[in-house]
């Protein structure tokens, strides 16, 4: 069932433009020294394949293995937006994505057709403190906040000579999350972006984790872009939904300060 399980592939997100970690929004050279707020809003982009466990209720979980550009040609829509802010010792963040996927394949040895159909909504928000630390150009700061995720799926299974099988199912949760921010500044053009989360804790998923890596360049005072890599894994079950998978791929951002 080869292509049956391609069907329900769907379920990863081919390009989930998604948040990740705090970028740089100092101008160039002046980001050891914060005076008053500052503001950050980005588009982010985030080509993703998917690993791991999925089940909707009333079919068996199915294991997924798909890669970016494999997910990418079942793309429907996509955004995803962020907004920051920091302070003298603190910041606020806060970003939200959203993602429609379909996809079509064959199935059964006599013909028939499986359709999947997903949309997912992640949204974090974040409020952060600075940490004494002794290295010149680097800001560190410790976070925590909310993630929430939403997931709604739906599966149709037309197979010859059988009768056909419809599914859907949607899920919504908040887990709690703590975890890190780092900033360093190699000089006035070019930065370093590192972001690494862990939640959950069992009061919605079992476990949640999320980390980000990117460089970036200061084309102005006001515009930045960065380059690097994300993963985000999530281990959820509830009310025979299951959810246990990891997105992963290659991270980018535009930024705009004001």
């Amino acid at each position: 069932m080869i292509e049956m399980k391609s069907a329900y592939c769907g379920l990863a997100l081919a390009l989930a433009v998604a948040p990740a970690g705090a970028a740089d929004i100092s101008a160039p050279g002046s980001a050891v020294v914060n005076t008053g707020s500052k503001y950050q809003v980005t588009l982010d982009g985030w080509l993703a394949g998917l690993n791991g466990d999925i089940g909707v209720r009333g079919l068996p979980t199915a294991a997924v293995d798909v890669s970016p550009l494999d997910v990418l040609e079942s793309l429907d829509g996509v955004f995803a937006g962020s907004f920051q802010a920091v302070g003298d010792s603190w910041l606020l963040y806060t970003d939200v994505m959203w993602a429609k996927i379909s996809t079509e394949a064959d199935v059964g040895p006599f013909g028939g057709t499986a359709r999947f159909e997903q949309k997912q909504i992640v949204a974090t928000a974040l409020v952060g403190y600075e940490l004494p630390i002794n290295v010149e150009n680097m800001q560190l700061y410790a976070t925590g906040g909310l993630r929430y995720q939403h997931n709604e799926v739906e599966l149709d299974i037309d197979p010859a000579f059988f009768p056909s099988v419809n599914r859907s199912g949607s899920q919504s949760w908040v887990d709690p999350i703590v975890g890190l921010t780092m900033h360093y500044d190699v000089n006035d053009k070019w930065f370093v972006d590192v972001m690494a989360d862990i939640g959950g804790f069992g009061v919605a998923s079992d476990i949640t984790l999320q980390g980000t890596a990117t460089v970036g360049y200061n084309w102005t005072d006001t515009i930045a872009s960065s380059f690097g890599y994300k993963a985000l894994y999530t281990d959820y079950e509830e009310g025979g939904f299951r959810y246990d998978a990891t997105q992963h791929g290659i991270f980018t951002r535009l930024a705009v300060r004001f």
